[in-house]
């Protein structure tokens, strides 16, 4: 199969109905039944086959300035993408002796893996616990899928043991994409105009293996080996889109037609095993687009979720901060164009090679003034700290009215999580009256006071709910009063308003004489 001219990508048209494409076929019928997503049967596949069609469109159609805003509105013909697809078929057979995202080396690979072992979130022969996919349950992979997993495990590759390399920007990152109004212009909005892509650098790297490592020999990492790093000026940037950290070949393919069983789809053959061994290509060095990082140590790193993805990242993953940097398509977005937009954040929660959780959310981005842009920055920045104030508070206050002031028995972080949700409509609402208000009233103070109104409701609402459900035994109503007597005095307290919200002091009454 080849993944340029075959039809592989399942997708979802406006009308509703589903079918696969070449990944040429993206913009048609764009005019009367566009194509508005990629519909996978799994939340990860439709990250990373977004990511696939993005990379592909970087890597062979890489725009000016002019190109960038032209083809927005005036998108290319599939024939026109087939033509510039074209020109990196060779790289994209799914079997042969230079296969997609598959080791140079097959003779030397040793370990052989069940064709499971390619999915994130597939447990250990070993293990207990099979959160996302129950012990036994896959078996075989039609190529559409088996591609798509190749990809999937290849960019966002988790922790895999001694000298089994994590992905480009480490094991499960965080991506965030700039979302358009159907799949063509979700991808295009996420691709880099040339001077933001090379960064005015012209690659010194140009060779096939440069841009796809597996048409060329394996740039392996054992110590001490000349190619134990590889670092951005080791190869070209297209390279960000393909990396190769696993040394994997697929085997064990059976002609006998049956179902996938991820898709559940009749297939003339199936894989049901690879080939694999460690030392695969070990990335050091990169700031990959799709990403945001942060600063440490002198070195940008890319973020990974911890703990969800919800409004209290909105700073890090949309406007940045002095430790923060959206990813570069974000920051392109925001500096090209005039209007406002929403980005779709994703990817899992990985410790070590254990997938926790996956996570999924879309948030805004706001078209704001260059002139009022650091104040909103700044005073988005005591919104969200302050819900972060009142959502330990919360937590803590609640302890006391269930546990007393002993170890709380198991975790209350569900508490906090509940909070997040139920304020994150309100966050989003006082964005906008910031934004609205700034020009004329530089200081907010109405926005501030209605955002501290807002939390004050929100965990009182939520300290009610949990306090008296019955849940837990023994519960002493006189504790829960004082408790919520506790978060009370907080939520109107000088802590909140004056030292995080920056409020002035209330004023008391005169006394009558």
């Amino acid at each position: 199969m080849n993944l340029i001219f075959d039809r592989w990508i399942p997708i979802r048209r406006n009308d509703g109905s589903r079918q696969r494409i070449a990944p040429w076929q993206l913009t048609d019928g764009i005019g009367d039944n566009p194509i508005l997503a990629v519909a996978s049967p799994r939340p990860d596949f439709d990250g990373a086959l977004t990511q696939f069609l993005i990379g592909l469109l970087q890597t062979t159609c890489t725009p000016d300035v002019f190109t960038w805003r032209t083809w927005q509105t005036t998108p290319p013909t599939p024939d026109e993408l087939r033509e510039r697809f074209a020109t990196v078929a060779h790289a994209f057979e799914l079997e042969g002796e230079r296969a997609f995202m598959q080791d140079f080396h097959p003779e030397q690979l040793d370990k052989g893996v069940p064709i499971s072992g390619l999915l994130i979130g597939s447990p250990p022969e070993d293990s207990e616990t099979d959160l996302f996919i129950k012990q036994g349950s896959v078996n075989g992979l039609c190529n559409c899928c088996v591609a798509a997993a190749l990809f999937s495990i290849q960019t966002d590759s988790p922790e895999g043991g001694r000298g089994y390399r994590t992905g480009l920007r480490g094991g499960g990152p965080l991506t965030t994409l700039v979302l358009g109004k159907d799949l063509w212009h979700t991808c295009w909005l996420n691709v880099l105009e040339e001077s933001r892509y090379l960064n005015g650098v012209v690659p010194e790297r140009k060779g096939d293996a440069d841009h796809f490592p597996w048409l060329g020999p394996t740039r392996t990492s054992e110590q001490k080996s000349p190619t134990e790093v590889t670092r951005p000026s080791d190869v070209h940037p297209d390279q960000q889109f393909w990396g190769l950290p696993r040394r994997i070949r697929l085997q064990s393919k059976t002609d006998v037609p049956t179902r996938c069983d991820i898709c559940g789809e009749s297939s003339g053959q199936v894989y049901r095993a690879f080939n694999t061994r460690n030392y695969g290509v070990s990335y050091e060095g990169f700031e990959h687009p799709l990403s945001p990082h942060y600063t440490k140590n002198d070195a940008r790193l890319p973020m990974h979720p911890r703990g969800g993805i919800g409004y209290r990242d909105w700073l890090g993953l949309v406007a940045g901060g002095p430790e923060s940097f959206p990813a570069r398509v974000v920051q392109q977005y925001r500096n090209r164009m005039p209007e406002d937009g929403r980005i779709w954040a994703f990817g899992y929660d990985m410790k070590s090679n254990k997938a926790r959780c996956w996570y999924d959310a879309q948030m805004p981005i706001l078209s704001l003034p260059e002139e009022i842009d650091g104040i909103f920055q700044e005073l988005v920045g005591k919104l969200i700290n302050a819900a972060e104030k009142v959502s330990d508070e919360l937590r803590g206050t609640l302890k006391e009215a269930l546990f007393g002031k002993g170890k709380a028995r198991g975790d209350l972080g569900y508490v906090q999580a509940d909070f997040w949700e139920a304020s994150e409509a309100a966050f989003y609402e006082h964005l906008n009256l910031l934004r609205n208000t700034l020009a004329d009233d530089p200081d907010a103070r109405p926005i501030l006071e209605s955002w501290a109104g807002a939390l004050r409701d929100t965990a009182l609402t939520i300290f009610d709910r949990h306090s008296q459900t019955g849940d837990f035994d023994a519960v002493e109503p006189r504790k829960i009063a004082i408790a919520r007597n506790d978060l009370g005095k907080f939520l109107g307290g000088s802590t909140l308003r004056q030292k995080i919200l920056c409020l002035p002091k209330p004023t008391k009454p005169c006394k009558k004489t």
